[in-house]
This record gives structure tokens, C-alpha cells and sequence, in this order.
């Protein structure tokens, strides 16, 4: 029987492959203008962590995360998100007695239990940073300049963000009375999970996909905000407009996770259909004392680079490669003795930039010369025995079957030209 790939997984190659380096740059020059570090955290963890950070009540610490216990008896999960490991290393490193600001980034495969569909699978990659130690809506501003920063240097441009605030631990408890009153107003008409959320977590109903695009009608977060998280709100507000960053007020935005405070955020792709969010992230300032560390400030975000390659590159990104000819050469070996200047003239046209292959001598030179079409070549060069002998070789040009002789000596200067 031929194995395949585990379901929700695939092999990521070709123009796929080259477009996640692709993002991956444009995030890496970005990272470094804006003074980020990178870390990079084990793909699993302690699953308490995530029961944590993440929250007992999410979807993903519910039901979507794979969890399993090594020889040790010790119970790990593969990681459902990145912040989780970040502070957890962050406070582990003792990050937070550096003094002042600290700024992460990562790159990496994350791991949920969905149900696969298009645009979601169960091994996705993120790109994500973390901010810690300010507490300024110039952090939420600059972190939301850095996102559009990666997209933009990616080629994505026509990107929208929807922007909201859920408030703070001195407000939320207010809203999330007014907002429970209305659900237990419509609780026969909720899905099994939101009734159980309406006890533990009410706003995870607002994230449901089954209940929330029914609940239009629900309290706004906005209406129930204290006097420092309207002041905040409205400065981040002020400062994007002041440099003329687009977005949207949408005040029936809320994250899946439960360590979000105040700004929370997720920048939409048009022509992606239901899976339109690329990337989301907010502020969380409470997090890393609930984890045991000071009381720090931080915001971030996370990009799904599955998701922005589709949106920037559509279905092309499901076609091979196209290959240059030009710069493709094969170098087939042609009798007894060939071996050592083929493999050398291997090495000096690579060396010159050039993308070269070799053949093997145990092949006949009609085998090679196939060997090097499908491999997309564009030229041949044929080291022959009698040849050598003269201090020459013979150059095929695959495109227009022609063939002549040149000497050794002006083989990567005609190569190259």
C-alpha cells in the first residue's frame, strides 16, 4: 500500500515552497527595521501551558489541540499557537529582568484538530511576533504598522483591519454581565457548546462559528469600556490615523483566545471566501502574571502564512516551478576517464552561478541527454574521451539542436554569455 500524507497535512513544494520563503523574507527584513529578535520554541509543550494561556474553555484547548503522553507519563500537546511558548521561554530565560522593552518573532508549524477544509489544516504555519514591556497605544499602533509592513513587502496591499477593544479586567466584568443577561435571554436557541460557554466564558459565544453570525443583536464591548480603556482606544485611533493607516471599527470582533485585553485585531483578504483572515493579534497585558512573572505589558500577533501565500499567489501556487533553460545546464559524461573534469566543470559553472547537473557515466550518453530534458535544461555539455584529448568539449543546445566544440578553457565564459 502507497502511504499518503496524515489527513489535514500536505507536502509544501514547488511555487508553495517558494512563496513561504518568499513571505518569510519580507518578514525577516521587516522584524529587523523594528528591532525584533528571533526565538524559536518546541513544537510541543506541557499541555497545562496551553490549558493556561490559551483558556479551559476555547475551542482549541476543548477539542482541537493533540494531546499525548510520552514514556515518561508526561502529559505534552503539540503547540495550537505560538504566544503560549514565547512567554513561557520569555519568563523561563528570565526575560523580564533585562530591563525595558523585549521584542520576539517566530516562524513555525502549529497543530490543530480542525476539521481540514480550504484554507485550514490541521499542520498550518505562522509567522508571529511578541511585544512585552509597553503599555502605550504606540505599541498597538507600531505593531499594527509591523503587520502591514510584511504584507505590503510581500506584495499584499488591498488588506483591511478590523479593529476593537474588549476592554480590561476593571471594565469586562460589566460587559460581560450585560452580555450574559442577553444570551440567557436566547438560550434555547443556542448551539450545545455556547450553552455550556454562557457559564464559563460568554464571549466564546461571540466567537462561534454556529451562534455568532445570529448574535448581531449582542452588548458592544465598545458601550461598556472604563475611562482609561476609551482613553487608550482613542489614542491608538488618533495615532493611525496620523499616518494614514486604514482600518475598521468593528465592534463585533472578538479573539478565540482568553489572555486578550483591550486592542484586538484581524487583517482580511478579499477572494478567500469564509477563510478571509490572514492574521489576527492583540494586547495582552495580563498574561505574563497570570504565568507566574511580573506584571507586564505585551501585544502581538500571528500571520497564517498558508493564507497569505493563497491570497497573494491563488491557484498558481498549485503548479510546478517553471524552469529557465538558460540557466540550466546538464554535463554528461561521455566514456572511460570523463569523471574527474566533469565533476570539476560542475563545480566552476556553479560557482559562476550557474544551475548544473551531472550525469552518471554508467548511462549511455542517449540516456543522459533524456536525463537532462526532463530535468528542464537548456544546453549540454558532453565530456567525450576524444575530446579531452584535444582540451575541448562539446556544447549541445537542447532549444535548437546545434551543437559545436570549444575548448575547456572558454567553456564558462560561453556558458554565461
Amino acid at each position: 500500500m502507497r502511504l499518503a500524507a496524515p489527513r489535514g497535512t500536505r507536502d509544501i513544494k514547488d511555487r508553495e515552497a517558494l512563496a513561504f520563503r518568499e513571505l518569510e523574507a519580507s518578514a525577516l527584513e521587516a522584524f529587523r527595521r523594528y528591532g525584533y529578535e528571533e526565538i524559536r520554541t518546541p513544537v510541543f509543550e506541557s499541555r497545562e501551558l496551553f490549558r493556561r494561556v490559551v483558556g479551559e474553555t476555547t475551542d482549541i484547548v476543548e477539542k482541537e489541540m493533540f494531546d499525548f503522553t510520552d514514556r515518561g507519563g508526561r502529559e505534552l500537546s503539540l503547540r495550537p499557537e505560538g504566544t503560549a511558548g514565547v512567554v513561557r521561554a520569555y519568563l523561563e530565560h528570565s526575560l523580564d529582568k533585562t530591563g525595558g522593552i523585549k521584542k520576539l518573532f517566530y516562524m513555525g508549524p502549529m497543530f490543530r484538530a480542525e476539521r481540514p477544509q480550504a484554507g485550514r489544516y490541521r499542520e498550518f504555519w505562522q509567522i508571529g511576533a511578541e511585544f512585552f514591556g509597553n503599555p502605550s497605544p504606540q505599541a498597538d499602533a507600531e505593531t499594527l504598522l509591523l503587520v502591514r509592513d510584511v504584507l505590503s513587502g510581500f506584495g499584499l496591499k488591498d488588506v483591511a483591519f478590523h479593529l476593537n477593544s474588549l476592554g480590561c479586567p476593571d471594565c469586562r466584568p460589566a460587559y460581560r454581565k450585560a452580555l450574559t443577561e442577553f444570551l440567557s435571554a436566547h438560550r434555547e436557541s443556542l448551539c450545545e457548546d455556547c450553552k455550556r460557554r454562557l457559564d464559563k466564558n460568554p464571549l466564546r459565544c461571540l466567537d462561534c462559528k454556529t451562534d455568532g453570525p445570529s448574535l448581531a443583536d449582542a452588548p458592544r464591548t465598545a458601550d461598556h469600556l472604563c475611562d482609561a480603556c476609551r482613553a487608550h482606544d482613542k489614542e491608538l485611533d488618533g495615532l493611525l490615523r496620523s499616518v494614514e493607516f486604514s482600518f475598521v471599527k468593528d465592534p463585533r470582533l472578538v479573539r478565540g483566545l482568553d489572555y486578550y485585553t483591550r486592542t484586538v485585531f484581524e487583517v482580511k483578504a478579499g477572494g478567500l471566501g469564509a477563510q478571509d483572515a490572514l492574521g489576527a493579534g492583540g494586547r495582552y497585558d495580563g498574561l505574563v502574571k497570570q504565568m507566574g512573572g511580573p506584571d507586564t505589558p505585551a501585544i502581538g500577533f500571528a500571520l497564517g502564512v498558508d493564507r497569505v501565500c493563497r491570497s497573494r499567489y491563488g491557484d498558481a501556487l498549485d503548479h510546478a516551478v517553471p524552469t529557465d533553460p538558460a540557466r540550466r545546464v546538464f554535463v554528461a559524461l561521455a566514456g572511460a576517464g570523463t569523471g574527474e573534469t566533469g565533476f570539476k566543470i560542475l563545480r566552476d559553472l556553479r560557482a559562476a552561478g550557474l544551475t548544473v547537473e551531472i550525469g552518471a557515466p554508467e548511462k549511455s550518453l542517449k540516456a543522459q541527454l533524456r536525463w537532462a530534458d526532463g530535468w528542464g535544461a537548456g544546453r549540454v555539455v558532453i565530456v567525450g574521451e576524444e575530446e579531452l584529448k584535444r582540451g575541448t568539449v562539446l556544447l549541445k543546445n537542447l532549444g535548437d539542436h546545434t551543437q559545436s566544440e570549444i575548448s575547456l578553457n572558454g567553456l564558462e565564459k560561453v556558458l554565461a554569455s
